[in-house]
């Protein structure tokens, strides 16, 4: 491909793209928050000094309270990407979860363990059980979800190396060994950090917003795991980098990918420099978290199409483009965003009388 992907693919492919992008984003928010934020709480759980009354602070009390909605919202909002991937990939999503399908099957009972796992460590009795219980809980709780991680790591890079797959079936390996899985998984690992300092952020600023001439609580730490989530990320994509083909990297940073390194680059960029104004400064102030919040859209939106450039560089498109005609000509496009509009209008309705319940208590 000559030109800035996917410029030039059919409209089928194009739609289908599009709304796989827009909803893999979404759910990756949810899902960096339950993967940093389980993460964080565990080490919290070791390192930090607790009150007096056993009460925790506000940003572990925050992630506890909140963890459980976060990973329902993650699960639901990996529904519509899933679906978008099958029809984009059929081929390799399909062959890939059949050759792993042990691992594949195990991620189901491992999230409901963990999802389960993470109410019992938000019960007020289990806060006060003695660290050498509750450590070793968090931990399990956070192994399901790093387990979980892995798994897709390994599926997703199973599916993108056709010519692996008969020595796979072969030997009836249940895990796939590439030099790609630690660095990817540590790309989506640190990353995670960022996105969850920056909604942990808004959801503190928003909790002392009515608190006058106080140094927010929080926001020292939000903004170390912030730059800290970037640095190392930074560092683990470089990494990735070097562990891709040549020509895959080529295409990166060939006429395929430059404007998606430099979107996911200058995201970082604009990132990096909000969090430093949040460390300096003595509040959460609402202008920085919005800053890093655009930031933020744009590293996502740039290492997403990177992430499907790398996908696409090792298909056959002429295999997949009759595939996308196929399915766009099947129908209920109309019904599919009628619902989408309903659905969208419901969950509006629903926050606006939240938000309304919670004033009338203020």
């Amino acid at each position: 491909m000559q030109s800035v992907f996917p410029i030039g693919l059919p409209w089928p492919t194009l739609m289908y793209l599009f709304l796989y992008i827009v909803t893999l984003i979404i759910h990756v928010v949810f899902m960096n928050y339950v993967l940093a934020g389980t993460w964080y709480l565990v080490s919290m759980s070791l390192f930090e000094r607790r009150k007096p009354d056993q009460t925790p602070s506000l940003v572990a009390g925050t992630l506890r309270e909140w963890l459980p909605f976060m990973l329902s919202a993650a699960i639901t909002a990996g529904i519509a990407p899933l679906l978008f991937v099958q029809i984009l990939y059929k081929r390799n999503f399909y062959t890939a979860n059949l050759l792993a399908f042990h691992r594949w099957m195990a991620i189901l009972p491992v999230l409901i363990a963990a999802f389960y796992l993470l109410y019992i460590w938000k019960a007020k009795r289990v806060q006060a059980w003695p660290r050498y219980f509750t450590f070793p809980l968090g931990l399990l709780t956070f192994a399901g979800f790093a387990f979980i991680a892995w798994s897709w790591t390994e599926n997703h890079l199973l599916s993108i190396n056709a010519g692996a797959w008969a020595e796979h079936y072969a030997a009836g390996n249940w895990m796939y060994k590439s030099r790609e899985v630690l660095p990817r998984l540590a790309v989506w690992f640190a990353g995670s950090f960022p996105t969850l300092a920056l909604v942990l952020g808004w959801q503190l600023w928003y909790l002392q917003r009515d608190v006058p001439d106080h140094e927010t609580v929080g926001r020292h730490r939000m903004s170390m795991l912030a730059l800290a989530g970037l640095v190392t990320s930074a560092v683990a994509a470089a990494l990735y980098a070097v562990a891709i083909p040549p020509e895959v990297r080529e295409a990166i940073t060939g006429y395929m990918g430059w404007p998606y390194v430099f979107l996911a680059g200058s995201g970082w960029g604009v990132q990096f420099a909000s969090w430093l104004q949040v460390r300096r400064s003595a509040r959460l102030e609402k202008i920085w978290l919005a800053t890093a919040s655009v930031g933020l859209l744009m590293t996502l939106t740039g290492a997403a199409m990177i992430r499907e450039i790398i996908r696409w560089f090792r298909m056959d498109e002429k295999v997949l483009f009759p595939l996308h005609k196929q399915a766009a000509e099947v129908g209920g496009l109309s019904i599919f965003l009628l619902f989408f509009v309903v659905n969208a209008a419901l969950c509006v309705y629903c926050v606006l009388r939240v938000r309304r319940g919670l004033r009338r208590e203020s």
